[in-house]
């Protein structure tokens, strides 16, 4: 059986890790896949082992407004964590975007 080659320019996974990979370069004690309250958190950054800011990847590579629009319309997902954690959640849709959270989560550790 021959798999297909992936037609998104780069997978929702692919997006979590190398923002992962660039955040650890910067020391940020960023952690994957975190399971709280039953919910699994693509990227949870902690300062001082106490959790700082929620981070939900998306895989719209191609479709900025798709980011802009989610974030706009601030999803019952995006509320959901934000009204159960009390905390920040950023979005990461697209690889270009991957600068500016990084840029987002540094702020937050320094404030």
């Amino acid at each position: 059986m021959e798999i297909a080659y992936p037609k998104k320019e780069k997978s929702e996974a692919e997006i979590q890790a190398i923002l992962w990979y660039f955040l650890r370069k910067q020391k940020v004690d960023a952690r994957l896949q975190v399971v709280s309250n039953k919910l699994r958190l693509d990227i949870v950054c902690f300062k001082d082992k106490q959790a700082i800011c929620i981070i939900e990847c998306k895989a719209w590579s191609r479709s900025y407004s798709l980011v802009r629009q989610y974030r706009l319309n601030n999803t019952r997902q995006l509320q959901r964590y934000r009204l159960l954690f009390g905390l920040p959640v950023l979005i990461c849709g697209r690889v270009n975007e991957i600068t500016e959270v990084q840029n987002e989560v540094l702020a937050l550790i320094h404030s």
